[in-house]
């Protein structure tokens, strides 16, 4: 059957896929891998952040692959049941955002992995293209430039495969509320003190002062 076939949610279940979305965003699911594997925290180890990124480096990179999926998961799964239940491109988008949104509110991390979740399922067109410098990167260990490029390339890419703004204005937001985090920093570090912080936080998503 057809997502058509169950004809577009209301408003009140709009409302509930947002909330839905912002609930799954809020899984620490670094830090249960982490206690389930190690019996220790992960603000215990490493930098002590949230992400996939150190749970390879402080567990390993098998836990941080799991980490990675079950993060992108969590935007992934509440958006594409919203398209699945009949909604449009952009409840399908905002679902997926608010995931990630639940993911930096709560769980403090940056919300690349569950951006990439929410991309793929807003997108997948797009995403199947941007693919290519995002695994690129990676593989030659520029994992950081590999997401800024790809980021930045995501929504043009939408409006070349769609030919239609609205269909962009998805990864457009999704890219913002990305980058603004990125140049915030992690909880509790000051603000950029110069053009060169801006740049690291933004192209490497380093934490420098």
């Amino acid at each position: 059957m057809s997502a058509g076939h169950y004809g577009r949610p209301g408003v009140s279940g709009t409302l509930v896929g947002l909330a839905g979305g912002f609930a799954a965003g809020t899984v620490p699911t670094g830090k249960l891998v982490t206690r389930a594997l190690t019996g220790q925290r992960l603000q215990d180890l490493g930098d002590g952040k949230a992400g996939s990124s150190n749970v390879a480096r402080s567990v390993g990179w098998k836990a941080g692959a799991l980490v990675l999926a079950l993060d992108a998961l969590k935007a992934y799964a509440p958006a594409t049941i919203s398209r699945v239940a009949g909604a449009g491109d952009g409840t399908v988008a905002a679902v997926g955002i608010s995931a990630m949104c639940g993911h930096i509110a709560v769980v403090k991390g940056r919300g690349v992995a569950s951006a990439l979740g929410a991309a793929f399922a807003m997108d997948p067109a797009a995403m199947g293209i941007c693919c290519v410098p995002l695994v690129g990167g990676s593989l030659i260990h520029r994992h950081a430039e590999a997401v800024t490029v790809t980021a930045l390339s995501l929504p043009l890419i939408s409006l070349f495969v769609h030919r239609s703004s609205r269909r962009a204005l998805g990864p457009l937001v999704l890219i913002s509320i990305l980058f603004a985090t990125r140049l915030r920093g992690s909880p509790g570090s000051p603000l950029p003190t110069s053009p060169r912080v801006y740049w690291n936080r933004f192209l490497l998503d380093r934490d420098e002062r």
